[in-house]
């Protein structure tokens, strides 16, 4: 058994930072090992609540917080920024996964995602993410990462194109694992109850006009009403768990997120994915890809209206778990050979 230090981004109201933390140290331990989860809260979260506004979301990281302490490995004292007396000793420190290597998210912390603060135990990357399809920093950046990356004993990245980035920018070879919370997959106990209900739930960023046309047009062509929270029941019943149930409960979900599209195949929903950022859409589109549904993809408006017979085709998730079970094994099997 190794003692795992895990370092990820699971701050802020992300239910996707917070369930692939979980995933990833239920994989860790169900490989025999101890984790610790390193509670480093990016330092914008610290002053927070001194806006009213900001106020309003106090009950729901509430809920956030509480699922942490509750369903998390063992956490360390929280911290805004790496402090290395609050953090245990370990074998390994474990960077993963989620988008830890896009600084776009992590600054000012970008180089602890690197391991920068500690040169004396094995440093491993568990599906990690650059959150984007190109590099494109500067020459002082990208040789210091490359000093970081190149002390790692292994690394695997979420997406081809991260596995690109590391052969062509920094020289390295790695292997590509799926999402943790697709290598896990067991999140039946989080829901909080069963009853499905005929309804649309949607979990999108995007608030275009043209995102709103294709949701109210899908509405009326599957004569299901879309879910709504009430302005109460946003703050005061809106944590990880519910938003499990909702997607669970739901006869379909549209969705721009990348958890919102995985948890849409681990409770095997059928489901439409929108685009919300083209930059940031690689992770979908690779996911989307890689299981064969590609064609869930809605372009636009006009592409809804014009592929209609193929998107209301059901999902066929005989061949998506016989997918999925194969990239389970993986990455047991890159968990196995590199962390003893």
């Amino acid at each position: 058994m190794a003692k795992i230090n895990l370092l990820t981004i699971h701050w802020g109201r992300s239910y996707g930072a917070v369930m692939q933390t979980y995933a990833t140290s239920k994989l860790l331990e169900r490989n025999g090992h101890d984790v610790t989860v390193i509670n480093v809260i990016h330092p914008r979260f610290r002053h927070f609540y001194k806006k009213i506004r900001s106020f309003l979301y106090f009950f729901m990281d509430c809920q956030f917080s509480c699922f942490k302490h509750r369903y998390f490995s063992k956490l360390t004292r929280k911290m805004y920024g790496l402090s290395l007396g609050k953090i245990p000793q370990a074998d390994y420190v474990v960077i993963g996964s989620d988008q830890v290597w896009n600084r776009d998210i992590t600054a000012p912390m970008e180089f602890s995602y690197f391991v920068d603060f500690n040169d004396d135990v094995k440093k491993i990357s568990l599906s990690s993410s650059f959150g984007k399809s190109e590099w494109s920093e500067s020459d002082d950046y990208t040789q210091k990462v490359k000093n970081y990356l190149s002390k790692f004993d292994a690394i695997s990245v979420r997406e081809d194109t991260g596995k690109g980035i590391l052969k062509d920018v920094f020289l390295l070879d790695s292997t590509v694992l799926i999402d943790p919370t697709l290598a896990y997959a067991d999140f039946n106990d989080l829901v909080l109850d069963n009853r499905e209900k005929k309804q649309i739930y949607t979990f999108l960023f995007s608030n275009e006009q043209e995102t709103k046309n294709i949701v109210k047009a899908i509405s009326a062509d599957l004569e299901l009403p879309v879910f709504k929270h009430s302005k109460l029941s946003f703050y005061l019943k809106n944590g990880p768990r519910r938003w499990l149930t909702n997607i669970r409960n739901s006869s379909c979900v549209i969705t721009d997120s990348f958890h919102g599209l995985a948890f849409s195949i681990i409770f095997k929903k059928q489901f439409f994915v929108l685009c919300a950022d083209e930059k940031k859409f690689t992770r979908l589109r690779s996911l989307l890809m890689l299981l064969g549904l590609q064609e869930r993809f809605i372009q636009s408006e006009k592409d809804y209206h014009q592929r209609k017979d193929t998107l209301y085709k059901v999902i066929d998730y005989v061949s998506v778990d016989d997918i999925l079970h194969m990239e389970q094994n993986k990455y047991n099997r890159f968990i196995q050979q590199h962390i003893k």
